[in-house]
């Protein structure tokens, strides 16, 4: 019986632990969904000032000083673009992590589950064996009177 609520211990601080890295992949989650927006809105600003840009340039009608600064538009934009797809594949990794950790712990909150019903099996056995032996007892016992 000790045992069993030692287990039973366990089993709880297993549960929150497990409860916590549910929350914690979720912030993830979430994160990276924002940093994933990001990237999108700044690619996105990029192919309409792309499409502006060739339009222009099909027509004509940009001189050198608004092709100088469309370049550096371009460039600088290029370098935000890449720095937020180093952010989004790090924040992809850590939420690959946190889901790996929160497998493990479905796992282990599962093994101990499964021991402490081992164990309450176990006594309950024990105590059905107990019953039936004082029960075999009593019955010999009136035989001999």
């Amino acid at each position: 019986m000790r045992k069993s609520k030692t287990i039973s211990k366990i089993l709880k601080l297993k549960e929150s632990k497990k409860k916590e890295l549910e929350l914690e992949v979720k912030r993830a989650s979430d994160k990276v969904d924002k940093e994933r927006s990001k990237l999108q809105a700044l690619e996105r600003d990029f192919n309409d000032t792309l499409d502006f840009f060739n339009e222009k340039h099909a027509e004509g009608s940009l001189d050198a000083g608004n092709l100088i600064s469309c370049y550096d538009f371009f460039s600088r934009i290029n370098g935000k673009i890449n720095e937020q797809k180093k952010v989004h594949s790090r924040c992809q990794a850590e939420l690959t992590g946190l889901r790996d950790t929160l497998v493990n712990a479905h796992k282990d909150k599962k093994i101990i589950e499964i021991l402490h019903d081992r164990i309450i099996k176990r006594d309950i056995k024990e105590r059905l064996d107990s019953e039936q032996k004082e029960n075999d007892f009593f019955a010999i016992s009136r035989r001999l009177k």
